[in-house]
């Protein structure tokens, strides 16, 4: 399966927009809304495609990163093929590297495809920058329970050559997660409030 095209970034935001509009992320101080639970987790690929080209130094902004898209359904009756079009019940446009935080309905969610963007130095006959992307078919399930403030659902992590996805692993750094959640300052949520339960490859 081939995963890396040569696009520009409007096609990439329109499959997506197809797809369903974008869920917003929590905000630090924020509540987590009535009637949803807040799922926490990290996406990462390896190796990395940081946007200038190398790692960003400690406490650099990170314009050096680039967002993973996050297409999810409800259930899997529906097959989702490389470049097919379909809609999603839910779309995230997450930061790769860092952890996310997301108010989401409870019940069981299931990732379908994710794919990365990053700026190839071109532009087309028009002066649209061109994109190269890495798209990674792969479907996780996510418990969320109804009666839990927070779930955490591990570090999802997409190893590739550049051309293809290679493998996928759900990696627990639930300690890690617990010791940065007081940052959020998340108005009735305490770290013994997360609930583990890591995403399930299928």
């Amino acid at each position: 399966m081939k995963l890396r095209s040569r696009v520009l970034f409007l096609v990439g935001l329109v499959f997506f927009a197809g797809c369903g509009s974008f869920t917003p992320p929590l905000q630090t101080g924020q509540e987590i809304p009535a009637g949803k639970v807040l799922v926490i987790g990290k996406f990462m690929i390896d190796p990395p495609w940081y946007l200038k080209g190398s790692k960003p130094e400690p406490g650099e902004k990170q314009e050096n990163m680039q967002n993973i898209m996050v297409a999810m359904t409800r259930d899997l009756s529906k097959k989702v093929k490389e470049n097919t079009m379909y809609r999603a019940d839910m779309n995230l446009d997450v930061t790769l590297y860092e952890s996310f935080y997301y108010a989401i309905p409870p019940g069981t969610m299931y990732i379908r495809n994710t794919q990365v963007m990053k700026p190839t130095g071109w532009t087309n006959a028009m002066g649209a920058t061109m994109f190269d992307v890495l798209k990674f078919y792969r479907n996780l399930k996510l418990d969320i329970p109804a009666n839990a403030k927070a779930v955490y659902i591990g570090t999802i992590l997409y190893k590739h050559d550049g051309k293809r996805m290679l493998s996928v692993t759900v990696q627990d750094e639930y300690g890690q997660m617990l010791k940065d959640l007081p940052r959020m300052n998340i108005p009735g949520l305490k770290s013994g409030d997360v609930v583990k339960r890591l995403a399930v490859i299928k």
